[in-house]
């Protein structure tokens, strides 16, 4: 493990929160607030069951197949509408809402109508999240090492990539996508111009399998894997921050990333129940603990959007507001 920095105090934190209308405590997150959703993660721990665009948050209820838009400003719940199959995905772009379900079939909704005005059927052996990045929205096959890369204007499937085993998540900077592998822990790199794809690195570690790009670097983590901080030219690893045992996810937001952590006996089993938020300064690498559960809490969304930081956890049905008014 890396050397932690430097720990800060904690952030003063300022939340709102709704359940149809009525305030309600933290849900087990002090310094937060929490709107009700649903409870239906299921097994496989979906990661990727929240969006938040505007004044709405859109939850993937997995065991349900529905999507649900919440009104951030009341907490109601406005819309739900019905997948041919177990919604594992919710992502905003291009003035539209993408949901993806476990058998393979991409969902666009008009984010103003909530109705679903298009179905592609991917044809991949493991669906798994949704990435918008390159004027594209991407999908990965995780069993079929290939990342499937759909056109917004056509609506149709125009290339499909090769990746390593196990593509988790994807990272977007210009002409470039860059994609984590977290079984053989590659990295690899995609033109997107040509949609060539090409090994970056190997990271060794356990199961590296969340990555975004920030101040000009690539930010990684995942089971048994502490904060790297990677080199998007070569992929050689310029830090190694501490974080605890490992991170379930993270968001770039500013000068800031966002992290939920697990404990030394949570990242043996898999499981992503969160030890603690941190945030990281991306320019002195410094970290802070921000907050610490006192019930279980499951990471199955993290977004940083409109300066607040979002969590879904689909098991207890809560979706977190965490907002730093410093």
């Amino acid at each position: 493990m890396g050397a932690r920095l430097r720990i800060v105090a904690p952030a003063a934190l300022a939340a709102t929160a709704f359940v149809c209308g009525a305030a309600m405590g933290s849900g087990g997150l002090p310094g937060a607030r929490a709107i009700k959703v649903c409870a239906a993660a299921g097994p496989y721990w979906p990661t990727m069951t929240l969006a938040v665009s505007g004044r709405s948050a859109w939850i993937a209820c997995k065991e349900q197949s529905r999507i649900i838009r919440v009104n951030l400003t009341t907490g109601r719940t406005t819309r739900s509408i019905r997948l041919r199959g177990p919604a594992i995905a919710v992502r905003p772009g291009y003035a539209s809402i993408w949901a993806l379900d476990s058998g393979g079939t991409l969902y666009r909704l008009n984010s103003n109508t909530a109705r679903v005005v298009k179905r592609i059927s991917l044809g991949v052996v493991a669906a798994y999240n949704i990435w918008i990045g390159g004027g594209s929205v991407w999908v990965a096959d995780d069993r079929g090492a290939t990342v499937v890369r759909v056109s917004p204007q056509t609506n149709r499937i125009v290339a499909r990539i090769p990746a390593g085993d196990g593509p988790a998540s994807m990272a977007f900077d210009g002409a470039t996508a860059w994609v984590i592998n977290h079984r053989d822990t590659t990295i690899d790199r995609i033109d997107l111009a040509t949609n060539r794809s090409t090994r970056l690195t190997t990271l060794r570690g356990d199961a590296p399998e969340r990555i975004v790009w920030s101040h000009g670097s690539l930010w990684i983590t995942g089971r048994g894997t502490d904060l790297l901080k990677v080199s998007p030219a070569d992929g050689s690893i310029q830090r190694t921050i501490e974080i605890g045992a490992s991170g379930i996810d993270l968001a770039a937001d500013g000068g800031s990333l966002w992290i939920a952590t697990r404990s030394a006996a949570t990242d043996r089993s898999g499981f992503p129940t969160m030890n603690a938020l941190e945030r990281v300064s991306i320019s002195t690498e410094a970290v802070s603990t921000v907050a610490t559960p006192t019930r279980r809490l499951d990471v199955h969304g993290l977004v940083a959007a409109g300066g607040a930081l979002w969590i879904a956890d689909n098991r207890r049905g809560y979706l977190y507001r965490v907002a730093a008014s410093g």
